[in-house]
């Protein structure tokens, strides 16, 4: 379901879409205010990230960030690898209606081996997020 620029009755509404699509951007930044500047991060092009990144921005994030803003995080991650957990079964489940040679079997299984990486990395996300505690403060 996406955002649609025609309202119920079908007449073209570019404020309203324009408001939600904003609104839903916004959503899905993450901002970062510390004594000398902001950071403002786009949570599904940021994530997952490498540990090195993970590392500094969640420091970060740890001494900066209120405890709403850091459950948000979490909740982000957690939804994240939760998607990938299901992409994972559904390209496993295509790759095996296949034969072990077919073109369609190799695709299927780089997708299902792409997607299992992309999880490894927001699950390593989660444990040094969780890890550097501070959940519960602020």
């Amino acid at each position: 379901m996406g955002i649609c620029k025609y309202n119920a009755e079908g007449y073209y509404d570019p404020t309203a879409y324009e408001g939600i699509r904003k609104a839903d951007a916004d959503a899905r930044k993450f901002k970062i205010i510390y004594p000398t500047g902001f950071m403002e991060l786009n949570l599904t092009n940021f994530f997952p990230c490498t540990l090195d990144k993970a590392r500094k921005v969640f420091s970060l994030i740890r001494k900066y960030s209120s405890k709403e803003d850091k459950q948000r995080l979490l909740h982000f991650l957690q939804g994240l690898e939760n998607g990938y957990a299901i992409e994972m079964m559904e390209f496993a489940e295509k790759a095996m209606s296949y034969p072990e040679k077919s073109v369609e079997y190799r695709k299927y299984n780089s997708r299902f081996k792409e997607v299992r990486r992309l999880r490894q990395r927001t699950a390593r996300n989660i444990e040094l997020f969780v890890q550097g505690g501070n959940l519960n403060e602020n």
